[in-house]
C-alpha cells in the first residue's frame, strides 16, 4: 500500500503548571486555541490529565498526566489547554519548549521536568534515572544501556542517588533505608507520561525523609477513554531484544471506570563480559472520576529480573583493562571471581490507591494508602576452610565439606534479602479567601531480613541450586556472616498555609514537618549484641515566596530544611564473616548522626517562544553522609561515610525553544562550588581534607539538544558533559571529564488500517564511541598514602562505573 503524506494538524494540549494560581488570572485560554476536553484533579500526591480526540486517535494529552498537589511550598497546581502539534501512537505531541525538556514551571523553587515529547523518543530500555541527566544539576553516566543496573552514578548538585526521594503515584521508590534507586524496576518507559526533578527540596508531603539533594516525581500514563493499545518491538547489540504491549479497556460499560494493563520482556547480553539479563514487567492502573473534582486512582507494579552482575574496576583495573573489565569467564578451583558466581535476581511489588475527595466549601480531603516489597538475592564467592571457618565468635570443627582442594572448598554465597513497606499519606486543604491551609501526616512501616548463606561448588564451578536452598548447615544453623532483622516506623506531620495577594500575583507560603523516625535491628549471630537500633527526631520548617511580574515572568525565594537519617540497616549490626578469625569484619556505628541540610534558593523564570530559567543555591550541611559500596567478604554492602559539614554554592540555568519550524533546542548549565568544612578522622588521626571539593562534585555540567519533528521525520542529538570529579576526600584521585552523546532518528507513518501512527525509531547511546568512566563505585578517603604527624595514613583505591560502549536499538511501535 502506497503512504501519501499529508500534513497533520492536531488540537491538543500543552500542560501549564500555574503554582496553585487560578486558571482566569494566570491561565487564560485563547480563542484561536479552544480546549477540547480539561479534567483538573488537585491534592497531595495527585496528578491532572488533559485530553483531545482526532479522528479516533488519542493523542498525547489524552494519555499524559500532569503532577498536582501539595508542594513544597504548599502551592496547588493546575493546568490548562491551548498547543497545536502532532499526532503520534507513542504519546509526543511536539508542543513542550526545549524537545520536552522544559515543561512550563510556577513553583517557588528549582524545578525542570520532561514530557512525552523527550521520552518517547529515547531508548524503551534505558532508565528513568539516566533520562534524568539531560536536566540541570543532574550528572551520571549508564553503566548499562538496557536499564538493567541500580548503579548510575547519578548526583544532583553534587549530592548522591541516597540523598534523592524518588516517588510514583505517591508510591516511594527509593529503599527507605539503603541509597539504591530501581527506578527501571518499577515502570516501563512506554507508561511515564511525564517526570519532574525539583532540585535541592522535597514536596512538604512526600513519603520519605533522605531526599536532602531533590525529589524526582514519576507521573504514569492515564488509561485511554476508547479501547485500544500500543505495541513496541525492539532489537539492537549485544543481542538486545524486547517486546511491550499495552491494552487499554476504555470506559467499562457507562460506570466511568477506565483502566490499562501492559506486560513486557526485555532480554540482553551484558555489554562487557559474558552473561545475560532477562527482565519481565508488568503495570496496571485503574482510574474513577466523577462530580465535581472527585476520582480514585488504583496502581499496581511488578518487575521480575535476574542476569549477571557487572563487576566495577579501580583506576589501575581500568587503566590495565579498559572495558574488557569484569569477572572471570572460565573457573578454576579457588577462583571466587568467578562469573557464574556473581549474578542477582531480584523481584519486586508495588501499589496504591489515590483518592481525592471534594468535600465542597473550599475542602479537600488526599488519601493514598501504598505498598512496596522486593525479594532478592545477590550473589559472591569465597573459599571456606574446612577445620578453620568461624560462626560469628565461635571457631567450628570439622565442616566435612566436598570438593576441597588443599582444606579449602569454594563456595558461592547467596545474600538474600527481603524487604516490604506499607504506608500511607493523608492531606487535608482548606481554601477560604486568600489563604490555602493544609494538614497532613505520613506514616509508614518498614520490614527487612537478609541472610548470607552459602553453597558449595564443585570442581567446575557448578552449585547444587542457584537460589541458595541447599545452604551448609552447622549444628542446625546455616553458615553466616549475618542475620538480621531490621523494623522501622516513621511518621510525619505537616502543615503548609499559602496566602495569595496582590491579585494573586503574590503568593507567600510557610510550612512545617516534623519527622519522627524508630529503628529495631536484631543480628542472630553468635557472639553479637542482639538487639540495637536509633531513634530521630527533627523539625523542618520551609519558607518560600514567588512574585509575577508579568504573566511570563516570575521572581521567587525560598529557604528549606532537610534530614536523612543514618544510610544502611547493617550499621545497626555486626558484620561477621567465616574467615574472620572470630571477630567482626565490620563493626556496628549506632551513635552516627543524621545528616541535616539547610538551603536558600533565589531564581527567575520566563516563558514564551524562548523559555529560560535561572537559580543561584546555597546549601550548608552537617554529618554529611556520602554512602560507598564495599565488600564484606564477598557480599556487597553499603557503608554510609559521615564527612562532617559541607557547604554548596551554585548557579544552574536552563533554556528551550517552543517548536520552531519543526525544530526545538534546549540548553541545561550548572556551575557547583563544594568544600568538606572539616578534617575527616581515619583511625584516630585527622587527614587534611578540610577545604577540599566534595567527591563526585564537578565544578563544571551541562547538556545540549535538538529536537526535530514534522509529524513524520523526526530524531533528535542530544550530549551531556560533566567536568573532573573527584573519588576521594583527599582529591588525590579523580576521573577525567567527559562527554557523551545520544542520537534518535525516525518516521512516523499515517494510519494504515487498524494501526495507528505506526513508526520506526533508531537510539543510538554514545554514538561517537566515547570511553569513559561515568561516576564512582565505592569512595576513599585517599588513594595515595599521606603523612599526618608522623604517622603514615595508608591509600585506597576507589572503584568506578563504566560508561557503556554504543547501544544501538531499532524500535517498531504502533497505536490500535
Amino acid at each position: 500500500m502506497k503512504l501519501q503524506r499529508k500534513a497533520i494538524v492536531l488540537c491538543c494540549t500543552a500542560l501549564v503548571a500555574t503554582g496553585g494560581k487560578p486558571s482566569s488570572s494566570r491561565a487564560r485560554t485563547p480563542s484561536a486555541h479552544k480546549p477540547v476536553h480539561h479534567t483538573a484533579a488537585r491534592g497531595a500526591g495527585t496528578t491532572a490529565t488533559t485530553q483531545a480526540t482526532v479522528s479516533g486517535a488519542t493523542t498525547a494529552a489524552a494519555k499524559t498526566p500532569r503532577r498536582t498537589g501539595v508542594d513544597a511550598s504548599g502551592e496547588v497546581e493546575s493546568v490548562t489547554v491551548h498547543a497545536a502539534g502532532v499526532a503520534s501512537a507513542t504519546g509526543v505531541t511536539n508542543t513542550t519548549p526545549g524537545g520536552g525538556l522544559m515543561p512550563p514551571q510556577t513553583v517557588a523553587r528549582s524545578q525542570s521536568g520532561m514530557t512525552r515529547d523527550y521520552i518517547a523518543k529515547q531508548s524503551p530500555a534505558v532508565s528513568p534515572s539516566v533520562m534524568l541527566s539531560a536536566l540541570p544539576g543532574v550528572v551520571g553516566g549508564a553503566s548499562d544501556p538496557y536499564g538493567g543496573s541500580a548503579h548510575d552514578g547519578l548526583t544532583v548538585r553534587g549530592l548522591t542517588q541516597g540523598e534523592i526521594g524518588y516517588v510514583m503515584q505517591g508510591i516511594p521508590l527509593g529503599d527507605p533505608v539503603n541509597p539504591n534507586i530501581f527506578s527501571a524496576d518499577m515502570v516501563d518507559n512506554e507508561n511515564i507520561g511525564a517526570m519532574t526533578l525539583t532540585q535541592g527540596s522535597s514536596d512538604i508531603w512526600a513519603p520519605f525523609y533522605s531526599a536532602v539533594g531533590g525529589q524526582v516525581t514519576i507521573d504514569t500514563v492515564m488509561p485511554g477513554s476508547t479501547m485500544g493499545g500500543l505495541l513496541d518491538l525492539s532489537y539492537g547489540n549485544n543481542n538486545m531484544r524486547r517486546e511491550f504491549l499495552r491494552l487499554d479497556s476504555g470506559e467499562i460499560g457507562h460506570s466511568g471506570i477506565k483502566a490499562f494493563a501492559s506486560y513486557s520482556n526485555n532480554h540482553y547480553d551484558q555489554w562487557r563480559g559474558l552473561g545475560g539479563v532477562d527482565r519481565h514487567h508488568v503495570d496496571f492502573k485503574a482510574v474513577n472520576e466523577w462530580g465535581d473534582d472527585n476520582h480514585v486512582w488504583a496502581n499496581f507494579g511488578w518487575n521480575h529480573q535476574s542476569g549477571q552482575s557487572l563487576r566495577y574496576p579501580t583506576m589501575a583495573q581500568y587503566e590495565e583493562y579498559g572495558n574488557h573489565y569484569n569477572w572471570d569467564a572460565n573457573y578454576t578451583p579457588g577462583d571466587t571471581n568467578y562469573r557464574k558466581f556473581h549474578t542477582q535476581t531480584r523481584t519486586d511489588t508495588l501499589a496504591s490507591i489515590q483518592a481525592h475527595l471534594n468535600l465542597h466549601h473550599g475542602m479537600t480531603l488526599d488519601i493514598t494508602p501504598y505498598y512496596i516489597a522486593d525479594a532478592a538475592f545477590y550473589n559472591g564467592g569465597e573459599n571456606l576452610s574446612n577445620e578453620g571457618s568461624y560462626l560469628g565468635n565461635q571457631q567450628l570443627g570439622n565442616l566435612n565439606l566436598p570438593w576441597q582442594t588443599n582444606g579449602v572448598t569454594t563456595a558461592m554465597s547467596f545474600d538474600h534479602e527481603s524487604e516490604s513497606t506499607g504506608g500511607i499519606t493523608t492531606a487535608f486543604t482548606w481554601k477560604t479567601g486568600h489563604n490555602t491551609l493544609t494538614l497532613g501526616n505520613w506514616y509508614a512501616y518498614l520490614q527487612h531480613s537478609e541472610l548470607e548463606s552459602f553453597t558449595p561448588a564443585d570442581y567446575s564451578g557448578s552449585v547444587s541450586n542457584s537460589f541458595g536452598k541447599y545452604p551448609i548447615i552447622v549444628g542446625g544453623k546455616v553458615l553466616t556472616g549475618y542475620d538480621i532483622n531490621f523494623k522501622q516506623q516513621t511518621n510525619a506531620l505537616f502543615i503548609n498555609d499559602k496566602y495569595s495577594a496582590l491579585n494573586d500575583k503574590l503568593i507567600l507560603n510557610a510550612g512545617f514537618r516534623e519527622v519522627m523516625v524508630y529503628r529495631v535491628a536484631t543480628n542472630e549471630i553468635p557472639g553479637e549484641n542482639y538487639m540495637n537500633g536509633g531513634s530521630y527526631a527533627e523539625p523542618l520548617p520551609q519558607f518560600s515566596a514567588t512574585y509575577f511580574i508579568t504573566k511570563n515572568d516570575q521572581l521567587y525565594v525560598n529557604g528549606t530544611t532537610s534530614f536523612r537519617a543514618p544510610g544502611s540497616e547493617e550499621i545497626y549490626v555486626d558484620l561477621w564473616d567465616p574467615n574472620g578469625h572470630g571477630v567482626p569484619t565490620e563493626q556496628r556505628r549506632t551513635e552516627q548522626k543524621s545528616e541535616f541540610a539547610i538551603g536558600e534558593e533565589v531564581g527567575f523564570r520566563h516563558k514564551g517562544l524562548v523559555s529560560f530559567s535561572l537559580a543561584l543555591f546555597n546549601y550548608n550541611l552537617v554529618h554529611h553522609q556520602v554512602n560507598s559500596s564495599n565488600y564484606i567478604g564477598t557480599q556487597l554492602v553499603t557503608q554510609p561515610i559521615d564527612m562532617g559539614g559541607e557547604t554548596i554554592r551554585g548557579l544552574q540555568a536552563e533554556v528551550g525553544l517552543r517548536p520552531w519550524h519543526h525544530f526545538s533546542p534546549y540548553i541545561a548549565f550548572q556551575y557547583l562550588h563544594t568544600t568538606i568544612d572539616n578534617n575527616y578522622m581515619v583511625g584516630g588521626y585527622a587527614l587534611p581534607t578540610a577545604g577540599k571539593t566534595m567527591v563526585m562534585s564537578p565544578t563544571l555540567s551541562g547538556s545540549a539538544g535538538i529536537n526535530y519533528d514534522d509529524g513524520h521525520i523526526f530524531g533528535n542529538l542530544f550530549a551531556s558533559w560533566a567536568g573532573k570529579q573527584y573519588s576521594t576526600f583527599m582529591n588525590d584521585e579523580s576521573i577525567p571529564a567527559y562527554v557523551v552523546g545520544n542520537l534518535t532518528a525516525g518516521y512516523r507513518f499515517n494510519n494504515v488500517g487498524f494501526m495507528k501512527h505506526p513508526q520506526i525509531q533508531i537510539n543510538v547511546s554514545n554514538f561517537a564511541n566515547n570511553h569513559y568512566l561515568s561516576g564512582v563505585y565505592g569512595y576513599s578517603a585517599n588513594a595515595h598514602a599521606v603523612n599526618v604527624g608522623g604517622h603514615t595514613i595508608a591509600g585506597s583505591a576507589p572503584s568506578y562505573y563504566i560508561g557503556s560502549t554504543p547501544a544501538v536499538i531499532c524500535s517498531v511501535t504502533t497505536g490500535f
